[in-house]
């Protein structure tokens, strides 16, 4: 089996045990207001370990998805999608590694770090999706090309709603919002990572 095959099969995986994590972290806490709560908050609570997972999970699939990427020999993906998910994959070290604020906004240096990096790695996400968008679009067809399309403007909308509901009278529906962002481009890396697998 080609590398980029192998590294696009483990970020395939990766993906989808993120994905399943998320949904997790839901049941476990179910207590916490989806709409309100940003998922960060979850990392200070009893499903703290699934969290912790979560985030592991998503490092190790952008860190894949990132070498298949450069690899792949079914298209040249431009350099700066491969370079700011490499950065993406690094900066979420830190995320999960400095504990947020309950409530999602730095109050506390800890929380501070932790909001500034997840602000880095959230623009980092985006510009993964808008650089690769038209490369993930060149090589799909069907379903899977309605798929990007739909994503590619679901991400910056849910990233502009995010940016809304960090304002005092928008945070009611910051965790709505957050929820948006971090599944749409779950989605697309998890797509893009099965796309790269199938081969050119």
């Amino acid at each position: 089996m080609p590398f980029h095959q192998i590294a696009a099969g483990s970020a395939t995986a990766c993906y989808l045990v993120a994905l399943l994590l998320l949904v997790a972290l839901h049941v476990v806490e179910r207590q916490r207001d989806p709409v309100t709560t940003a998922v960060s908050d979850y990392g200070t609570g009893k499903a703290a370990w699934l969290f912790r997972a979560y985030g592991a999970a998503g490092i190790i699939g952008a860190a894949a998805l990132c070498r298949a990427m450069l690899d792949y020999p079914g298209a040249s993906f431009p350099t700066p999608a491969i370079y700011c998910l490499g950065a993406l994959a690094v900066l979420r070290l830190g995320v999960f590694a400095f504990k947020t604020d309950e409530g999602a906004f730095g109050r506390t240096r800890e929380g501070i770090i932790h909001l500034v990096l997840a602000v880095l790695t959230f623009t980092l996400a985006y510009e993964v999706v808008s650089f690769g968008g038209q490369t993930a679009l060149a090589i799909t067809s069907g379903a899977l090309n309605g798929a990007f399309a739909l994503l590619g403007w679901i991400v910056p909308v849910s990233l502009a709603l995010v940016v809304a509901t960090m304002l005092p009278r928008g945070r009611a529906f910051f965790g709505l919002a957050e929820r948006a962002f971090l599944v749409s481009t779950l989605l697309w890396f998890l797509l893009l990572s099965a796309r790269l697998f199938t081969g050119p």
